[in-house]
């Protein structure tokens, strides 16, 4: 409470003014900072590259080479770099295995329970990948738009909230697709699939195929369309 007794007409506009300005006005708006970090590790034909994360956009991307190449890009909201170093270090990034089974996951600070999502907002983490394209990919999404592209290997995709864009290499060699939503559109250029709504799936079988796909997407949007053919 300002008190305005004893003091003259002048200076109690000024000090009204600023209470009123202090009180009501709109808050500053944060910076965004970004930190850039590379990891690389082997991973032979065939083998498994499994990703459980929680917040952020994927690129994945196959190519002709034995190894996973990963930028990671940790985007935070502060009110200065100095603050946002510190926000930085609230997120670990795990890379663990090789050869045959390599898996990546972010570990953010434990829930409390009376607040379990204060701050996840201003913190998360965007992936560039490049793996082998004849590999696996297994993949856990809570919140983020994904997109793989050029992997002929088998494909299971799981994202509560966000977009998930597949790029298929070779309906030839696809066996199955199975993409479901629960609340969100599907567009495919397999069946000419474009509809939206609760339930929404695009399904493809073809028994001479190797490949398996399934994409499973809470709340989002599933695009399915053939590449390189």
């Amino acid at each position: 409470m300002i008190l305005l007794l004893g003091r003259s007409r002048k200076q109690r506009s000024c000090l009204l003014v600023a209470f009123l300005l202090f009180f009501f006005a709109p808050p500053l708006r944060a910076g965004e900072f970004r930190q850039v970090s590379h990891y690389s590790v082997r991973l032979f034909s065939f083998g498994t590259f499994t990703m459980d994360v929680r917040t952020g956009d994927i690129q994945i991307a196959g190519w002709d080479d034995p190894h996973v190449e990963i930028e990671a890009e940790k985007v935070v909201e502060a009110g200065s770099e100095r603050k946002a170093l510190s926000q930085y270090q609230r997120v670990r990034i795990l890379l663990d295995g090789r050869d045959k089974q390599v898996s990546l996951r972010t570990v953010y600070p434990p829930r409390r329970l009376w607040r379990p999502f204060r701050g996840e907002s201003k913190l998360s983490v965007d992936f560039h990948i490049h793996m082998p394209y004849d590999a696996n990919l297994v993949l856990k999404c809570v919140d983020g738009d994904v997109w793989v592209r050029g992997i002929i290997g088998q494909e299971n995709l799981m994202i509560n909230y966000g977009d998930v864009e597949v790029d298929v290499p070779s309906i030839a060699r696809l066996q199955s697709l199975q993409a479901k939503t629960w609340l969100g559109n599907v567009q495919s250029d397999i069946h000419g699939e474009d509809s939206a709504g609760f339930r929404q799936k695009v399904l493809f079988w073809n028994p001479n195929g190797t490949q398996n796909i399934r994409v499973k997407v809470h709340m989002g949007g599933i695009y399915i369309f053939q590449f390189g053919e």
